[in-house]
């Protein structure tokens, strides 16, 4: 099978992160031969103001409940590799902690944990969403798994780029428009494009 895209071999600090994620729980999902889930969350997280200028006219009720919606998932706490298609690649993606679902939200203030909740590794689970927004969309993010006001911020241009409403979360809304770089485990290769995968 010809694939639609070149790949390339990882460079070395490349190799540092994805063998974090291989040897960490998050590779479970993946040896297990999990797929994408659309499970309830797991976790609570509070809903997030949505500023009146960020949405107008009619689709206004729809933008906040939107955003109402994606708030209230509980936070995005590991990530894994999330199985596309049949050849062996998939896409790293921010996930349910010791789940296969990635239905789930990174939100500003995520430094690493929100709130009084201690478990899992959302850093891991940032920093992937930030390498990604740095590959595929050409921002310079600072890849800390802190969840900032930078990271907001291109977060908020994805949204608007595919004409979501622009809360500035990460949410199953947002991950499924993204595109993605893809990642083939047994190769240990990157695909050198991005792809609207999940």
């Amino acid at each position: 099978m010809k694939l639609p895209f070149t790949v390339r071999k990882p460079s070395g600090k490349a190799l540092v992160a994805i063998v974090a994620l291989v040897v960490s729980p998050i590779a479970v999902g993946v040896a297990a031969g999990g797929g994408h889930s659309t499970d309830a969350p797991q976790g609570a997280g509070g809903p997030a103001a949505v500023a009146p200028e960020q949405v107008a006219g009619p689709a206004a009720d729809l933008g906040v409940r939107a955003a109402g919606a994606a708030a209230a998932l509980g936070q995005c706490r590991s990530a894994r590799l999330v199985p596309v298609g049949s050849a062996g690649w998939g896409v790293p993606a921010p996930s349910v902690w010791e789940s296969s679902s990635t239905r789930c939200n990174l939100m500003y203030g995520d430094d690493p944990q929100r709130g009084n909740e201690t478990f899992g590794d959302p850093d891991t689970a940032i920093r992937t969403l930030q390498r990604n927004l740095n590959y595929c969309y050409g921002s310079k993010l600072t890849v800390d798994g802190v969840y900032g006001s930078n990271t907001r911020a291109v977060v908020k241009q994805v949204q608007q780029r595919h004409k979501l409403a622009a809360d500035g979360i990460y949410g199953p809304a947002t991950r499924s428009a993204m595109n993605w770089r893809l990642y083939h485990l047994a190769k240990r290769i990157w695909s050198s494009g991005c792809y609207s995968s999940l």
